[in-house]
């Protein structure tokens, strides 16, 4: 047997959502307003949900704010340094100097100059 989620609804909202008795038109000026102080008053928990739906909107736009600007974001400028090969001397006997060459060690470095 199997179960399914499917609520069917209610009568009121068969009778309404009926072709005819609800007509589709756009609010008019100070009307969007009145109906969300009517349903803060007469549904409960509306204002917390509202509050909810507000927030997560204004966190998905900082989100999306936040996804342009590192797009656009340049890359930082960096130098990369390597000095020349550099000497190490030992003095031998008799006057005599060895030299050896000793490599260095590569830089990077977020300033043009180093």
């Amino acid at each position: 047997m199997a179960y399914s989620s499917y609520i069917p609804p209610s009568m009121t909202a068969m009778k309404y959502h009926r072709q005819g008795s609800v007509e589709k038109r756009p609010l008019l000026p100070g009307e969007r307003f009145s109906v969300a102080r009517e349903m803060e008053n007469n549904v409960k928990g509306f204002k917390e949900i509202n509050r909810d739906l507000i927030l997560a909107r204004r966190n998905a736009e900082n989100q999306e704010r936040v996804r342009q600007s590192s797009s656009m974001d340049r890359t930082p400028v960096t130098s990369y340094y390597k000095s020349v090969v550099g000497t190490r001397s030992n003095k031998g006997s008799g006057g005599i100097f060895y030299s050896e060459q000793i490599g260095r060690l590569g830089i990077f470095s977020s300033s043009r100059r180093m």
